[in-house]
């Protein structure tokens, strides 16, 4: 393995470990926080694999005016009562229970991804110069991008419906 591929595995596990904290965090703000640097990384390997404007879209956009609007958010709003949010963690934690599940999927799709045929992850610009229209590059030559963003956005719906779905008492 030669030094640009250490050091893409070091940011990328620098950061999921942003990404995860910012998931375990208590204080919102901390957790917004360690939400840019998990941004700021992805800006990073995205300047590495030679994609400029998104890493500039990423750096702007999402570590800086996101985080900006997320913690202006959080400094409007009142915080619970520590037997208010006690309460709700208990009526949250049985909802954690679909988490290895949700890892299981991806896994799973991940791994038909690598093993259909796929030979790499990261096509270059040459072979997307091979195809004769759009419609062919975004479902022949990115298949795996785009598999990868509905699986994001999917477990991004089920994380919000799940974390912060209210339950009827009655």
């Amino acid at each position: 393995m030669n030094i640009f591929g250490l050091l893409l595995l070091i940011l990328l596990a620098l950061m999921l470990c942003f990404a995860v904290a910012a998931v375990l965090m208590r204080n919102l703000v901390k957790a917004a926080l360690c939400l840019a640097g998990s941004s700021a990384c992805l800006a990073v390997i995205l300047c590495f694999l030679v994609a400029p404007w998104a890493a500039i879209f990423e750096l702007s956009v999402c570590s800086g005016l996101i985080t900006v609007v997320t913690i202006s958010a959080i400094s409007l709003t009142t915080p619970y009562s520590k037997d208010e949010e006690n309460e709700l963690i208990k009526k949250r934690r049985a909802r954690y229970v679909a988490l290895p599940f949700i890892l299981l999927i991806v896994g799973v799709v991940a791994g038909y991804a690598l093993l259909n045929g796929q030979t790499g992850l990261m096509p270059t610009m040459s072979n997307a110069s091979t195809f004769a229209s759009f419609k062919e590059v975004l479902w022949q030559l990115r298949q795996v991008d785009i598999l990868g963003q509905i699986i994001m956005l999917l477990a991004g719906v089920f994380a919000v419906v799940v974390l912060f779905k209210e339950r009827d008492e009655a």
